[in-house]
């Protein structure tokens, strides 16, 4: 049997704001990102009708709404005729952005599109009138969707199918791959916050149903959970936020006659969402040319970064298959990490200085290609000061700075040797290389135990758990962050000049 060839897309939340974004964008960043998800959807018909798969699987969240703009609505069905021309099948599952309920399903689709409803079904894929293979799927009913809707799926035997001009029960190769659509939270996946609310299940439901490949939607961050069977996330179509950085698009997924799975990650994202890290200082390993040692030098090296990674994204050109003018990134939005250990900490923290900052790097970013812009500057900097020795002061400072390293479970600091214990409780990592809160991993239980004796009023109470979650939602890195801000502080309070 030749091989069955299909592209698999999802949450491509058409018409979406981007969160986070301040409104003083320059018009022509503001238009690219009014558009951005609206282009990536272009850029998918394009790549289907360039390669001209079987099928389009796209698992959910079409829309960013129940009730899809006119707008994107129009799209949609305008990209799914062209394709529906070209011979590509397409297959659509609602997710909890846009369930069955959404005025969305009022869309009248032409032929060739297929829209799963409550109930799984199962749909064949014909060439030469015979099945190549069969595709199962199912809808969100309802935005809160919370039933198991992988436990309803099964291999299927037979099918029915149009033949000679009338639907029949006909048989499925026991070679054609089988393979489900759905929209769903598995087990405690990487880039999930809301596990079990969205038709949730585990990876042994997902196998259990002996289909070959599954396409799934709702994760934003593209991940393949597991192989034979094939579980995929490929991801959102385009970033939304700082946290969904990188590139963002789709799989192409070509399945083997002898039933092996080859995966085409294929870029689609026109806008990409980028974290750049710059130290300060020599960062603790005595060479100044690892860091930068004055406001000056500080901007030229975020300049020089930000620099980097819009040439690595220029540079990419059009993904394979795709015509010469499709434009892999048309603009790069950055957050600037700037970590290490200096004097410039206290410039930085003065009132002001990081603002102005952050203008002067919005101002050369519009002169880079693609055009770049600076939503933000985090602060995870330290001061230039010997914390091995505060710790090891018999006064207020020094015992705050020790239960600090204990919530680490580091070792208490022998005299005169501070690169057992530097700022932040955490070995001393390169100025060019990860924030010093990363370079060692937290203790969970300790960090959780002075979490739940600290932070609690603050985060348990019923204000806290709406706005902020409960404590102990805090991943080991956040509780390890909050404890390095809370080092700053009190060095900044308690100790004098």
């Amino acid at each position: 049997m030749p091989a069955f060839r299909f592209v698999h897309a999802a949450d491509l939340h058409l018409d979406a704001a981007f969160a986070g974004v301040s409104r003083d964008l320059p018009t022509r960043l503001a238009d690219r990102l009014h558009r951005a998800t609206f282009t990536a959807w272009e850029r998918l018909v394009e790549l289907c009708l360039a390669e001209l798969p079987d099928a389009l699987l796209i698992a959910g969240d079409v829309h960013n709404h129940e009730d899809g703009s006119l707008r994107a609505q129009v799209a949609l069905r305008d990209g799914c005729a062209r394709l529906a021309e070209a011979g590509v099948r397409v297959f659509i599952a609602h997710g909890n952005h846009d369930p069955l309920t959404s005025r969305v399903k009022s869309l009248r689709w032409p032929d060739g599109v297929t829209v799963f409803g409550p109930q799984v079904e199962a749909h064949p894929v014909t060439r030469d009138g015979r099945v190549v293979a069969v595709v199962h799927g199912v809808s969100h009913e309802t935005d809160r969707e919370g039933r198991n809707l992988a436990k309803r799926f099964s291999r299927a035997a037979t099918v029915q199918a149009l033949t000679q001009g009338t639907v029949q029960d006909v048989d499925v190769p026991s070679g054609a791959p089988q393979i489900g659509v759905l929209h769903c939270n598995v087990g405690t996946t990487p880039g999930s916050r809301d596990a079990g609310r969205y038709a949730p299940c585990t990876l042994d439901d997902l196998t259990a149903t002996g289909l070959d490949y599954w396409a799934l939607g709702h994760i934003h961050l593209p991940q393949v959970l597991r192989t034979r069977p094939h579980v995929v996330y490929p991801g959102s179509t385009q970033g939304l936020h700082i946290n969904e950085d990188g590139p963002r698009g789709c799989q192409l997924v070509t399945v083997h006659d002898d039933g092996e799975v080859e995966l085409e990650f294929r870029p689609l994202a026109p806008v990409r969402w980028q974290v750049v890290e710059v130290a300060i200082g020599t960062g603790g390993n005595g060479d100044e040319d690892n860091g930068a040692a004055s406001f000056e030098t500080l901007h030229g090296r975020i300049l020089e970064a930000m620099e980097r990674a819009a040439g690595d994204d220029a540079a990419a050109g059009a993904p394979s298959g795709m015509p010469s003018a499709f434009s892999p990134v048309e603009a790069t939005l950055f957050r600037v990490v700037l970590h290490g250990r200096g004097p410039l900490d206290r410039h930085l923290r003065r009132p002001g200085v990081v603002e102005g900052l952050l203008e002067m790097l919005r101002e050369a970013g519009a002169s880079l290609a693609p055009l770049a812009w600076v939503k933000d500057i985090e602060l995870r900097t330290r001061p230039d000061v010997d914390m091995d020795a505060l710790r090891q002061r018999d006064d207020l400072l020094g015992e705050v700075l020790r239960v600090a390293a204990a919530a680490r479970g580091l070792p208490e600091p022998p005299a005169g040797d501070p690169t057992v214990c530097p700022a932040g409780g955490l070995a001393a990592a390169p100025a060019d290389g990860p924030p010093p809160h990363t370079s060692q991993a937290p203790a969970p239980a300790a960090l959780r135990a002075l979490a739940a004796a600290v932070l609690a009023p603050l985060y348990d109470g019923p204000r806290g758990r709406r706005f902020l979650g409960p404590t102990d939602a805090l991943s080991p890195e956040d509780l390890a962050a909050l404890l390095d801000d809370a080092e700053r502080i009190c060095c900044d309070m308690l100790e004098a000049d």
